[in-house]
This record gives C-alpha cells, structure tokens and sequence, in this order.
C-alpha cells in the first residue's frame, strides 16, 4: 500500500467515525442511552450496522468515544487560549464563552454530555469518568497558574475546579432540558460574577 493510499484510508475512517458520532449524538439525546441501539444509530448515520461494528464494539464504546472526542476539543482550546498569554480572569471568560457556545449550537451534544455522565457510574464505565476528571484537573492547573501569577487569591485549587465545573454543568442541565437556551448566553458572565472574589 502505497502513501497516499494509506492517507485516503485515514481519512475515510476519521470521516465515518465523524458520521458515526453525530449519529448517535442525536439518537442518544433523543432516546437516552439505554434506549438507544447500534441499528438506532446505523440508520440515523445511513450506515450498515456492520461497518459500526468495524469501529466500536458495543454502544457503550460509541459513548466513551463521544465524552473522549469532547475533552480532546476543551483541550484544543484551553491550548489555543494559552498561546493569547491572557489574563486568568479573560481565560476563563473566553473558555466559558467557547464551551456554551458550542452548545448553544449543538444542543443534543449538550443534552448527551450532561444526562449520560452519570452512566459511568451506573456501569462502571472508568474511561467515561476518567474524561471528566481530566477536565476538571485542566481547569485546576489554570487556578494554579492563577495563583502563581498573583492574579488570584491563595484559595483551593482542586475545590474551586470543582466547583467552576458544577456551575456549568448545572446551568448547562437546566437550560437544555427544561429547555431554556437564553441561559446559555448569560452562563458565562453569570459564572465569572459568582467567582469575582477570587481575583486579586
């Protein structure tokens, strides 16, 4: 097999993953995970079940891979936003910013991310839950960075994460299920106001 052969089956493979994904992004958020099958997820994406099975081996994978694919985006832009050297405080406004924003625009993704962390626990899925925390410790190196920086208070770092991301995750449940969208505009500035105190 020859480069640019191999290249094209990259690429072919990355596209149907891409397909499988929003698949069952929308299929899960509609039907809720437990409801939701591999054929479910087959025909929304107009796909064979077998070529679903080519890539994931059970939906319990399909869901791991969304949670997985999701941090990997935070961790694109939390990188993306280190290299503007901001301000903590601005750092944490604009990564608000990008995260509703994303969900503002894909609210099943939102609905997917929020209802079905809890199946990590439910089926001791670790991967799942491994996700979630690392995205808390990222959120926890930025309050240390902080702290280094003298831009904010000697407070904990590791409580404060904690509570930064319950504060999303809870306005993000609230406003995706009851649904009221308009939340998602003002999360951002309403949670950097709940935090002021922190900042020197």
């Amino acid at each position: 097999m020859n480069e640019h052969s191999f290249k094209e089956l990259v690429r072919v493979a990355q596209e149907t993953k891409a397909r499988i994904r929003k698949a069952a992004i929308e299929v899960i958020a509609e039907e809720g995970f437990f409801n939701t099958r591999m054929q479910d997820i087959a025909d929304r994406a107009q796909l064979a079940v077998g070529t679903i099975y080519n890539y994931f081996s059970s939906k319990d994978e399909v869901l791991s891979y969304i949670f997985k694919y999701e941090i990997q985006r935070r961790m694109k832009s939390i990188s993306e936003l280190k290299e503007q050297k901001l301000s903590t405080r601005r750092f944490l406004k604009k990564f608000l910013d990008r995260h509703f924003l994303t969900l503002r625009e894909n609210p099943n993704l939102g609905r997917v991310l929020v209802r079905e962390k809890e199946f990590s626990r439910a089926k001791d899925n670790n991967e799942i839950k491994e996700n979630m925390n690392s995205l808390i410790k990222m959120l926890e190196d930025i309050f240390v960075e902080g702290i280094n920086k003298a831009e904010i208070k000697d407070i904990n770092a590791h409580l404060m994460a904690v509570y930064f991301f319950g504060s999303m995750q809870g306005i993000i449940e609230f406003a995706l299920t009851e649904p009221e969208i308009e939340m998602l505009v003002d999360g951002p500035d309403f949670i950097i106001k709940r935090i002021e105190h922190i900042f020197k």
